[in-house]
């Protein structure tokens, strides 16, 4: 990834490559003049490359600023930053209840509809709490809100169309003949339940959509539990692949939540690997102390092995808890999503998926698993690792 520049680094860069256009732009014509080119055709051909030239610097910075600046999904920023943040519902009028009594079924449905709405609002409005504790995650999380965005609009855009559609049947029946009014709205209102069911049917699509991100989450959370060492990098296998191991704050929130579901296996399975992770920086910090010494000056060069040795584990018992918390945390969002799901008749999560109890299970096997390889690794590889270097010289070593 290009690191982001802002400020007098980019003005810097900027001057840089304009005068890396403007040099070849006076080179190029002296080149082309040693091809036998005609004076017509060398200006052509220089305003074909050097436009080339611009075009791609000018690319080169517009994907520099777009990494400096990623966007934030603004649907989720148009709920979120709702002034009036979930809206109250008013308390029912005398339309209200007159429906409520004569038109029963588009009573339900109408009801069952502005539920939805009430749950989808509180829903973009927690998920960036769930963001901040969960950072691991934003890219799911965003996905989850670009989905769940198209069915809010739907069920909106068909509660503002029933609500218009009362309000004008209502006027009608206040002031014109109530009897005829009330008749001629029987059809209007199994109208407007198909319009409901219609708005349901496609959130009921997204909530599908919806468990397929889910799935998919869970499945790679799994995977990733059968790996007994940190992954290579598919584009250089000889580097490993990059993870970013959970703070200190996301370990304990994550570590809270498995306290309230009472999931001993994984919470010991953690402080095994915790206090594994304290013994080799503790070890390695008594190394480097040690080699401070100016008496040890010479034993710096043969303890590197060692020192790599140390880290080596050390990473290992990282991405170990990271195998693990990341699993929770897909749980945990899972948890979190299912609270706020599509509640209707049609919808499509009622159950855990068979995704979540394969992780659940697996989880549960592996987390021990893994805390015993971690520490098994630092004994075997690190505690275990001395081997004495011969510093006679070779001659004296006969």
């Amino acid at each position: 990834m290009i690191l982001a520049l802002s400020g007098l680094p980019m003005i810097l860069l900027g001057l840089l490559a304009a005068v890396g256009i403007f040099l070849f732009a006076r080179w190029l014509p002296r080149f082309l003049a040693q091809f036998g080119m005609t004076g017509e055709t060398r200006l052509i051909t220089v305003i074909a490359f050097v436009g080339l030239m611009i075009f791609g610097t000018l690319k080169f910075f517009w994907n520099l600023h777009e990494d400096s600046n990623p966007a934030e999904p603004t649907q989720a920023n148009a709920i979120i930053d709702e002034p009036t943040g979930t809206p109250i519902q008013p308390a029912p009028t005398e339309m209200d209840a007159f429906v409520a009594q004569n038109y029963p079924n588009l009573n339900a449905y109408r009801s069952s509809l502005k539920q939805r709405l009430a749950e989808l609002r509180t829903f973009f409005k927690e998920v960036k709490q769930w963001a901040e504790a969960s950072p691991t995650q934003i890219k799911f999380l965003n996905d989850i809100i670009n989905i769940r965005w198209s069915g809010l609009e739907a069920l909106r855009a068909t509660d503002k169309a029933v609500d218009l559609s009362l309000r004008e049947f209502w006027i009608h029946y206040q002031t014109g003949q109530s009897r005829y009014v009330a008749k001629v709205f029987e059809e209007e209102s199994n109208l407007l339940v198909d319009k409901i069911k219609d708005a349901q049917a496609f959130d009921n699509t997204s909530d599908q959509a919806e468990q397929a991100e889910i799935d998919q989450l869970l499945l790679a959370a799994r995977k990733q539990l059968e790996n007994t060492d940190i992954p290579r990098d598919l584009k250089n296998p000889r580097m490993e692949r990059y993870f970013e191991p959970y703070t200190e704050k996301n370990r304990q929130f994550l570590l809270q939540w498995l306290q309230s579901k009472q999931e001993h296996t994984l919470i010991s399975s953690l402080q095994i690997l915790h206090d594994n992770q304290i013994k080799i920086e503790n070890s390695l910090r008594q190394i480097h102390n040690y080699l401070d010494d100016e008496a040890n000056y010479e034993l710096e060069k043969p303890m590197q092995e060692i020192i790599q040795r140390w880290q080596t584990v050390g990473r290992y018992t990282l991405y170990a808890q990271y195998q693990i918390l990341y699993a929770v945390e897909a749980q945990y969002l899972m948890e979190k999503l299912a609270k706020h799901a599509a509640h209707h008749p049609n919808a499509a999560v009622s159950q855990p998926s068979r995704a979540a109890r394969d992780l659940y299970v697996r989880l549960q096997e592996m987390a021990p698993q893994l805390a015993r390889r971690a520490q098994t690794r630092r004994i075997e590889e690190a505690e275990q690792s001395y081997s004495p270097t011969l510093f006679l010289p070779a001659e004296k070593r006969r």
